[in-house]
């Protein structure tokens, strides 16, 4: 976690004073809302560095379903909170606000910084092919009640609200489903045979041959192409590997009086042999710092309990941050769908938007699909569905009936998605694309508010 963000940690302490520390003096809401904003930022990123030191404890599998589970942690924590307080709206917006601002706000900032900087950004199309998919589930799941609802609604059916939040019981359970499979086949490969046992090779330490050289990269390309989100210690342990291994095979050649010839050219953003070998003086010190990461991991214990006591500090900032919602809308004049859909997901998705930057700046197109692509899936097909359920036990139901301009927006950008990432590369103009029609809903949204097709 970057050091600024532990700066803003003093935040964190200032919002729990304000708020239950009585004080001789009133603080305005807006005031309490942006101090609580700053505060929930850092909490947020520690969640996800600790689920990343958990993750190298527990194997790549595991740590894929902790990366899932807490991925979006916060979004779900300050739904919850939300629902409790009777915020429906809030939370309706925030569902599709945090879709969108992945889908499109950080897969456009991050394909614009990577476009500039290297070009062409090239990645496996198949992986993109089942964000696409999921994509398609998601949208399929969220258009279907506000459809039966409008319709109903015009025809004057009776018990309109009653059987729209009976059918958004229903898809929330198989938006569900749909999201169990897709770990199975993603993370446990449950039914994903590969075409040979390259991909299910563990690499090892100490091998020393060209061709468990290209054994490693071909793993380390599925590793990057992978569905699974938090792949940097991986990559890190594998980068030094094969380096370590050049490195070996480089002094014994410069030894032997010869030269180390061998080329293995990978697919997408994996490097080649020739690139790996182009650069022997980079191994000793990548060899060097990989032995010092592999003896500075961070205890489980400790992992757990800063994971622990930063899920506590979201839940308190969140439940401070919520309760200012409502008088600072009325201080600005904004609709609350405005702050649920824009204000809200960048806030609580902020950490994993620098960390999604940060991968495009390093060619790792592969990545940032699956850190903003993949959370969006997340969000439609686990943390929606879960809002639901959970919502039988608040004051107010929450269905997954949403306006007709959000639902609007979310099937273009699927359509976009698709569109742009269907011939395996992108480029900068694609990713200014993204940002436009994310800055005219935005834009839509703050100008005519978001009413939905039935009052709530």
């Amino acid at each position: 976690m970057p050091r600024w963000l532990y700066f803003l940690l003093v935040f964190s302490g200032i919002a729990v004073v304000l708020e239950y520390v009585p004080l001789p003096f009133h603080v305005p809401p807006l005031v309490l809302f942006v101090i609580a904003a700053l505060g929930i930022v850092p909490l947020a990123a520690l969640i996800g560095q600790s689920v990343e030191e958990v993750a190298e404890h527990t194997g790549e599998r595991i740590g894929g379903l902790l990366f899932a589970t807490f991925g979006n942690a916060t979004e779900l924590i300050i739904g919850i909170i939300s629902l409790s307080k009777g915020l429906v709206d809030v939370v309706s917006a925030t569902i599709i606000g945090t879709v969108l601002g992945n889908v499109l706000l950080v897969m456009g900032v991050s394909v614009c910084v990577g476009g500039f900087k290297h070009g062409r950004l090239e990645f496996d199309r198949r992986s993109a092919s089942q964000y696409a998919s999921l994509l398609a589930l998601s949208i399929g799941g969220l258009l279907l009640p506000t459809i039966a609802e409008l319709f109903a609604t015009r025809a004057n059916q009776p018990l309109v609200a009653e059987r729209g939040i009976l059918l958004s019981d229903v898809i929330a359970v198989a938006l569900l489903i749909g999201y169990v499979a897709s770990i199975l086949f993603s993370v446990f490969r449950i039914g994903d045979k590969p075409e040979n046992d390259e991909t299910d090779m563990e690499p090892l330490v100490g091998a020393r041959s060209a061709a468990a050289i290209l054994r490693l990269l071909s793993y380390r390309q599925h590793v990057a192409q992978s569905a699974v989100a938090g792949k940097s210690g991986v990559l890190k342990r594998i980068d030094g590997t094969v380096d370590a291994i050049v490195a070996h095979e480089s002094r014994q050649s410069s030894e032997a009086g010869g030269g180390v010839a061998v080329k293995a050219e990978a697919d997408g953003n994996t490097p080649s042999l020739d690139n790996v070998l182009s650069h022997p003086g980079m191994t000793r010190q990548t060899e060097k710092k990989e032995a010092e990461h592999e003896g500075a991991k961070v205890p489980l214990w400790r992992s757990l309990v800063f994971l622990a006591l930063a899920t506590v500090g979201v839940a308190i900032i969140s439940e401070i941050l919520v309760g200012t919602i409502e008088p600072m809308t009325a201080v600005l004049h904004w609709n609350p769908a405005f702050v649920g859909l824009v204000f809200i997901p960048l806030i609580g998705g902020l950490p994993e938007y620098f960390n999604t930057i940060s991968m495009a700046l390093d060619k790792r197109i592969g990545m940032v699909l699956s850190a903003s692509a993949g959370s969006s899936i997340q969000i439609a097909l686990l943390m929606a569905p879960i809002l639901v359920l959970v919502s039988l036990f608040m004051p107010m139901r929450l269905d997954l009936v949403f306006s007709l301009v959000e639902l609007a927006v979310l099937a273009l950008a699927t359509f976009l998605f698709s569109e742009i990432t269907k011939d395996g590369e992108l480029v900068w103009l694609e990713g200014l694309l993204l940002i436009l029609l994310y800055v005219m809903m935005g834009s839509t949204i703050f100008l005519f508010g978001d009413a939905p097709i039935v009052p709530k």
